[in-house]
């Protein structure tokens, strides 16, 4: 008889083992924000945890956020706005952009999308990108295309294919001070189109961004192109081998 209920009771664990749900995985990311162009950056939440209430982000004109937005929960992230009270007076919420989060330090970046006439559209095009020394090192630039095609870039000695979204860092290390050309060309009825045509001076100590937008007119080809460049060579997480200057004693 014990026999028989131990059987009884291992076969129930066996099933009951069986019949459990896995846990749903979740992504872990510490983010911050920068918008990209003019729009209304204020009513923008997420939700940090699942359940719980929502945030407001605070957004700086073209530059990082000062906070650091801490969020568990699934991939992808997502960004909503206010959509009124429902009937028992709570607030609803409207999905206003999505981004999927591949790396435990991100910056997202926001564009306003150009055509809104389709309702179900995202009110936002957003850009993921790995934020830490790794994803953008010290003295590396990165390339940002918002747009929906490839340009090809000429870039110190190299040619590289943009792809829309974010490229491999590119290292300076060996070019800083110098003039460097830059160019972007747009395939076009097997042709190609200068779109793009400058000279960039780098210096020690900086990573950049560089935001590849479309153009201000419809049809027209003359893209823009916006630099941003943050100073870390003072960060030990980008460069090991500062340190903070000794100061003589009195």
């Amino acid at each position: 008889m014990k026999t028989h209920a131990i059987l009884i009771s291992s076969i129930m664990s066996l099933l009951s083992g069986l019949s459990a749900q896995p846990e749903t995985s979740l992504t872990r990311s510490d983010f911050r924000v920068l918008p990209v162009l003019s729009a209304n950056w204020t009513g923008i939440f997420y939700q940090p945890k699942p359940n719980e209430n929502m945030v407001e982000i605070e957004f700086r004109s073209l530059a990082r956020s000062f906070d650091t937005y801490q969020y568990v929960g699934p991939n992808p992230l997502r960004f909503y706005r206010e959509n009124g009270l429902n009937g028992e007076n709570e607030m609803t919420y409207k999905l206003a952009g999505q981004v999927n989060l591949e790396s435990p330090e991100m910056l997202i970046l926001f564009m306003k999308k150009a055509n809104q006439m389709n309702q179900i559209s995202k009110e936002f095009s957003l850009v993921a990108m790995n934020d830490s020394p790794r994803g953008l090192p010290l003295n590396h630039i990165s390339f940002v295309n918002f747009m929906s095609v490839p340009f090809g870039c000429r870039f110190i000695d190299k040619n590289v294919i943009l792809q829309p979204g974010v490229s491999q860092p590119i290292s300076l290390q060996a070019n800083l001070g110098e003039d460097l050309f830059v160019a972007l060309v747009l395939e076009n009825n097997n042709s190609h189109r200068v779109v793009l045509r400058n000279n960039w001076e780098f210096r020690n100590g900086n990573r950049h961004l560089v935001l590849l937008l479309p153009p201000k007119k419809a049809g027209s080809y003359r893209i823009r192109a916006y630099r941003i460049t943050e100073f870390v060579g003072e960060n030990q997480r980008f460069n090991p081998d500062w340190s903070p200057p000794q100061v003589s004693g009195q």
